[in-house]
């Protein structure tokens, strides 16, 4: 009777493609005493054949002849492995590509010669062959973060920094120096005065830009503009309710500006009256700190009322350069800051689900959750990732196409690991 491969278990390609790992049993059928069995597995594809280690079953009478002849002849039994005639062989044996790079030749398979082996001759028992996984290049998966979509809003922030998301956003108060806050855009107004020129100063630039910013985000369905935060600032010179008055004036000219337009609701601005701006000229003195600043300092946080803190501040002999270095700033200032929201981005939330779920190689649930995002292409190297690992390599190779068209730089790198 034969011997009989088992049907091969466990033949799988490592992730990195680098290695073909095989498990196999042999089970023979009983062995005549006379007799002996051979299986030779061979790893074999349409071109090349690698010879394995034999498996050898004798039985009684034949192991007691090959015993003899070996003692009589001072040698060794051989390598091959001696099973009793009943005995199932496991195998498992690692091949490396680097070592047999014809290995992703296909088709590939596990082939065994069987032979028997009498006292005069070996009988050919034919062959049992079975067939192994394809080699196929294998994919680690690279993957970036998607970023949620902040509609038009979150596209313009980057290079604007007037905008900002309404997380964000803190009531003005006047501690605040706004002319050291990041992204506050000013406006110029002449001395003493409230109208809003766009020939004065560097203003125009500065207003087209705040009604454009303005107009795109109210345009934009995905994002709104939640508050426009307007401050007015007057100087510290003169009489102080004037200059309330003066700073509110200043805030109001700036939003009808802007209200004139674009069309945004009174709702959605924030006008604040900054009065005298108290705190930029200290800090503009701390900053400076010109000989005897201390002093100048000092009146401003000792003297709580604004009228007495200004005639002792004129009355030190530093107040020339106040007055010629930093007073002007305060002269003409008005702030403005836009604070926008936008609707939660779903769909950057599934494909970045879906991301995770690979690293944890859980590919088809990935590709049950991005199949809910094909329209996005946003998914396109995810699903190119996921179609690829549960064997969709075709349709997976064209996701990466599109997206790696579109500059995805994480497509690039997935191509490239399986065409190179």
């Amino acid at each position: 009777m034969t011997a009989q491969a088992q049907t091969v278990t466990n033949a799988l390609w490592t992730r990195d493609g680098q290695t073909l790992t095989i498990n196999y049993n042999l089970i023979p059928q009983e062995v005549k005493t006379d007799y002996a069995y051979i299986v030779t597995p061979m790893l074999c594809t349409q071109n090349d054949t690698l010879l394995l280690e034999p498996q050898i079953w004798r039985g009684a009478n034949n192991a007691r002849k090959l015993h003899r002849q070996v003692v009589l002849q001072g040698g060794t039994e051989g390598s091959y492995a001696l099973a009793k005639s009943n005995e199932t062989v496991s195998r498992q044996q690692e091949f490396r590509l680097a070592d047999y790079p014809w290995l992703h030749d296909a088709p590939l398979s596990l082939t065994f010669r069987q032979e028997r082996e009498g006292c005069c001759k070996v009988e050919d028992l034919g062959v049992v062959r079975e067939p192994l996984p394809a080699y196929k290049r294998m994919l680690v998966p690279k993957l970036s973060v998607i970023k949620d979509f902040e509609g038009r809003a979150g596209e313009l922030k980057d290079d604007n920094p007037v905008i900002a998301h309404i997380s964000k956003y803190r009531p003005y108060d006047r501690t605040r120096i706004l002319r050291k806050e990041e992204g506050m855009l000013v406006v110029h107004y002449e001395l003493a005065k409230s109208d809003l020129r766009e020939d004065f100063g560097n203003n125009k630039p500065i207003l087209d830009r705040i009604v454009t910013l303005t107009r795109e985000i109210m345009n934009d369905e995905t994002s709104n503009v939640r508050i426009v935060q307007i401050v007015g600032l007057a100087s510290v010179e003169g009489n102080t309710a004037k200059n309330e008055q003066l700073a509110l004036d200043r805030a109001n000219a700036l939003k009808r500006y802007v209200q004139a337009r674009v069309n945004v609701p009174d709702s959605l601005f924030e006008v604040n009256n900054g009065g005298e701006a108290w705190a930029e000229l200290r800090d503009q003195i701390n900053d400076a700190q010109f000989e005897g600043y201390e002093r100048s300092l000092n009146v401003i946080d000792e003297t709580e009322d604004a009228a007495q803190r200004e005639r002792k501040l004129r009355a030190l002999p530093t107040y020339r350069y106040v007055r010629d270095n930093l007073l002007q700033d305060q002269r003409n200032a008005g702030y403005l800051r836009i604070f926008y929201d936008y609707a939660p981005d779903k769909q950057a939330a599934t494909i970045n689900r879906a991301s995770q779920l690979m690293m944890l190689e859980r590919y088809q649930d990935a590709l049950e959750l991005l199949n809910t995002v094909r329209d996005d292409i946003r998914a396109e190297n995810a699903l190119g990732c996921a179609l690829y690992m549960t064997g969709h390599e075709a349709e997976g190779m064209e996701y990466f196409r599109r997206a790696a068209a579109r500059g995805n730089e994480d497509a690039i790198e997935n191509l490239r690991q399986l065409t190179q």
